[in-house]
């Protein structure tokens, strides 16, 4: 069951720094649903996301943390101290940092976290079968990973990401090497996943929060600054000018601007998706 995560009055410093990488902060991802996380690079994203996933507190065990994180019926004060995967799984902007190197084809690699995790042998072939199908990589099964395009390979991660069946998986700004079909592609996996799973998604891209996200939260220097529905940010998206893309935000306008109303607008983006 995708679980409800929160996190209260947290705050992180890394050691060493000036000012804390997340301050106060305090925000809800809704369960089984796409959380959108946006902001400029600083903002703390990536550092919300390895704090989730318990990698912050297992690489800066000495750094100052405080607040509260709950993930369904866990609740961690400060900083979780182990790696939370496979419940909570996190996805890089890089695939290649998730593939393992020690496999010498796709259908391989993707069995790799099952191998870990003792997974049966009978179980964990029908699940890597099913999970290369689901992401359109059964063709691919017998590839040497490092013979794929970046598309292909970013999907081979993903899948050994997924096949682990988490309730709860993070991605860090997944989109950027990609261009346009294979983001599409991506946010079409991401929306099957709904329902069965709460995802986190850090991007930067407006246009990528409105296709996907039930609800998007804005940090600025570690703190929330706005959190709510696709609908509620179109209407305040000028707030955001000064932190997120330009060409993202005129974009918004423009299609404000020839809508009826931004209630009409936001509610034809949400029917697209």
């Amino acid at each position: 069951m995708a679980p409800h995560l929160t996190i209260t009055s947290f705050s992180f410093r890394y050691p060493g720094a000036a000012r804390p990488a997340l301050s106060e902060l305090s925000v809800d991802f809704p369960a089984g649903r796409c959380t959108v996380v946006m902001g400029p690079t600083g903002a703390g994203k990536s550092t919300l996301l390895q704090a989730l996933a318990g990698v912050l507190g297992v690489h800066h065990r000495q750094a100052a943390a405080a607040g509260r994180i709950v993930i369904g019926q866990k609740t961690y004060e400060g900083l979780p101290r182990s790696i939370l995967f496979p419940d909570v799984a996190l996805f890089l902007q890089d695939p290649s940092v998730q593939i393992s190197g020690l496999r010498e084809t796709v259908e391989d690699e993707v069995r790799f976290a099952l191998d870990n995790l003792g997974v049966p042998d009978a179980q964990a072939r029908e699940r890597v079968r099913s999970q290369l199908d689901a992401l359109g990589l059964g063709a691919l099964s017998q590839r040497v990973p490092a013979q794929l395009s970046g598309g292909e390979l970013q999907r081979v991660a993903l899948a050994g990401v997924l096949v682990s069946r988490p309730s709860v998986l993070l991605l860090d700004e997944p989109l950027n090497s990609l261009d346009a079909p294979a983001q599409a592609r991506l946010l079409r996996i991401l929306a099957s996943l709904k329902g069965s799973t709460t995802i986190v998604l850090a991007d930067y891209s407006v246009d990528a929060a409105i296709r996907i996200a039930d609800h998007i939260i804005v940090l600025s220097e570690g703190s929330a600054c706005f959190q709510g529905t696709p609908a509620e940010f179109v209407r305040r998206a000028a707030e955001f000018s000064t932190l997120l893309p330009a060409s993202d935000l005129e974009t918004v306008r423009s299609l404000l601007r020839t809508s009826q109303s931004a209630r009409r607008f936001a509610g034809h983006l949400l029917e697209a998706r």
